[in-house]
């Protein structure tokens, strides 16, 4: 099975590594060099020619714009035909993918979800998660592939429901994240130790995600994340901006969301999430590591 792989950045790069040598691969970078792909995959300098070689598609941009490109009429669209595949692993807005799918699918082309959630591409195998929306026949055609870009493999329903499972895994992350740093401060300020409150809660209710990684990281020099900042505030952007849409006011995640921008205002946006805690060592006396 030929696999045509049309993207820029990490991602893009990640998942040609993965693929690599087990599938042919064709690539066309969209940022026109931006990527670096893997050892043995072939580049093309046309979405029409990825198209037209490519029994299954991977989209991996970086934004709505780029993805809009991608599935314009000139680009892939051009050379599809009626039974390929296309999956967006990248983020999108549910709504707007559950559009695209009904557009393609009056081509013939099914189209799903199936973004790839991580912090750390290192870790690919144990707190990464790709969450498949769409019909259930496309994800048993599509399982082995995404099986091999990340085990963990969610079907969460139908075409837009991958989407929307992403959004709520990225804002329950990030609020983490902010209020583990944000207590993890103030139990320093009371004489604490961040191995012995690292010891305590992830072997307590206070057990999440955020402790179980970032505080023995702030005890040592670890490294946690290759999620930028810029990333991890557009994440929860979205995900304030859905929830909102449908009803769900989303008031912790809208204040996590204005301190991440405030961050990125602040250290910028191409840093890793990790560097976060600069913010609480700056205004809290946050015992970080040199690494940051």
């Amino acid at each position: 099975m030929n696999i045509g792989l049309a993207g820029t950045g990490v991602l893009a790069a990640f998942v040609s590594r993965r693929l690599a040598g087990k599938y042919p691969v064709f690539f066309v970078d969209i940022a026109h060099g931006d990527s670096d792909p893997a050892v043995g995959v072939e580049r093309l300098d046309s979405l029409v020619a990825l198209g037209e070689r490519s029994d299954v598609v991977l989209l991996a941009a970086d934004s709505e714009t780029q993805l809009d490109e991608l599935l314009s009429k000139n680009g892939l669209l051009a050379g599809l035909r009626e039974g390929k595949l296309v999956a967006n692993l990248g983020q999108d807005d549910p709504d707007r993918a559950r559009e695209r799918a009904v557009k393609l699918a009056g081509s013939g082309i099914a189209f799903v979800d199936a973004p790839l959630h991580t912090e750390n591409m290192e870790s690919i195998h144990e707190a990464s998660a790709i969450l498949f929306g769409g019909a259930p026949t496309a994800f048993q055609s599509l399982h082995t592939i995404l099986e091999t870009i990340c085990p963990t493999i969610v079907h969460c329903g139908d075409a837009g429901n991958g989407h929307a499972t992403r959004l709520v895994v990225a804002a329950i992350a990030a609020c983490n994240r902010l209020i583990t740093y944000e207590c993890a401060a103030m139990g320093v300020s009371n004489g604490l130790t961040i191995g012995d409150m690292a010891t305590v809660l992830n072997k307590s209710s206070g057990y999440n995600s955020a402790s179980a990684r970032v505080l023995p990281a702030l005890a040592s020099t670890g490294h946690t994340a290759d999620a930028t900042l810029g990333d991890f505030a557009s994440d929860v952007t979205l995900a304030s901006a859905v929830g909102m849409r449908y009803g769900a006011p989303m008031l912790i995640a809208t204040l996590v969301r204005s301190m991440l921008n405030a961050a990125c205002n602040r250290l910028g946006n191409s840093v890793s999430i990790d560097e976060l805690a600069a913010v609480w060592e700056a205004d809290a006396r946050l015992p970080v590591p040199q690494r940051l």
